[in-house]
C-alpha cells in the first residue's frame, strides 16, 4: 500500500514531468521555426486542475521546466507570485480546457503558413496524405481581434466542440489532447500540411484526391490508434530530439 510521502511523491514526479514535457515542447517549436518571439503560447493542465503557461517575457528558446509559470482557471497567477502572464493566452487556453475535461494540452501558434492557411477561404485542404490525417478533426474560430474578451472564451468553446485541431480565422493554429503527446503530434501535422498547402498552391492549379478516398482517410484516421501512435513513438523520439538539441529545457 503506498503510504503518504509516496503518493506526494508521485504528485511531485507527475509535475515535474508535464513541466519538462511543456518545456521541451516549447523548445521544439522554436528549434521548427514556429515560434513567434515572446508571443503564442502551450499550455498544460496539473493534476489539481491549475495548468502551465510561458511567462509573457521569455522567447520560447529560453523556456524550462523551473521557469514556466502556473494559473489557476479564474487567471490568478499562482507561482511563482511575480510571474507575467499574457492576458490572450489565459484567454485561450482557460477556454479549451475548462470546455474540455479530455484534454489536458494546448498549443496556439501564428507561423506563415499557418496563418495564410487560416486566412484562405476554403482553410486547410485535404490536397495531401499529412493534411488527410487531421481533416476529419478541424473546427473554425472566425477573427474577433486579440484574444483579450474573457466573452470570447464561450465562443471559442462552442467552435472547438468535440474537435482537436483549430484553425482562427485570420490568426492561427491550435491542437489540443488529452496529452501533450497528442497535442504536439497534431500540431506538427497541422504546421506540416500547411506549409504544403502553401507550396502547392503557388505553383497553380492543384490535383485534388478523389472524394472516396478522402471520406476513406477520414473514417481511417478517426480510429484511436492514430493517437497512440503519436504517444507511444513519435512524442518519444521528439523528447530526444529535444534532449540533442535544446539541451536545458529540462531545468
Amino acid at each position: 500500500m503506498a503510504t503518504a510521502v509516496d503518493a506526494a511523491k508521485v504528485d511531485e514526479d507527475t509535475v515535474w514531468q508535464a513541466r519538462c514535457e511543456l518545456a521541451a515542447c516549447y523548445r521544439l517549436c522554436a528549434l521548427f521555426g514556429w515560434d513567434d518571439h515572446v508571443a503564442t503560447h502551450a499550455s498544460y493542465r496539473l493534476p489539481d486542475g491549475t495548468f502551465l503557461l510561458n511567462p509573457f517575457n521569455l522567447m520560447f528558446e529560453e523556456i524550462t521546466a523551473s521557469n514556466l509559470i502556473r494559473v489557476d482557471i479564474e487567471g490568478n497567477v499562482i507561482e511563482p507570485e511575480d510571474g507575467q502572464m499574457n492576458p490572450a493566452a489565459y484567454t485561450v487556453h482557460s477556454a479549451v480546457l475548462d470546455g474540455r475535461p479530455d484534454v489536458n494540452a494546448a498549443i496556439h501558434l501564428h507561423t506563415r503558413d499557418g496563418m495564410a492557411v487560416s486566412a484562405h477561404k476554403d482553410g486547410l485542404l485535404p490536397l495531401t496524405q499529412t493534411a488527410m490525417l487531421i481533416h476529419h478533426d478541424i473546427a473554425y474560430h472566425e477573427f474577433e481581434g486579440i484574444v483579450f474578451d474573457p466573452a470570447e472564451r464561450e465562443r471559442l468553446q462552442a467552435d472547438l466542440g468535440e474537435k482537436n485541431v483549430l484553425i482562427l480565422r485570420n490568426h492561427g493554429t491550435l491542437t489540443c489532447g488529452q496529452s501533450m503527446a497528442a497535442a504536439f503530434g497534431r500540431m506538427f501535422i497541422l504546421e506540416s500540411a500547411c506549409a504544403a498547402q502553401i507550396a502547392a498552391m503557388s505553383m497553380g492549379d492543384v490535383h485534388m484526391p478523389k472524394p472516396d478516398v478522402i471520406a476513406h482517410m477520414n473514417e481511417t484516421m478517426s480510429n484511436p490508434w492514430a493517437e497512440q501512435f503519436t504517444m507511444m513513438t513519435m512524442w518519444p523520439a521528439m523528447l530526444r530530439k529535444a534532449q540533442r538539441e535544446c539541451p536545458g529545457f529540462d531545468q
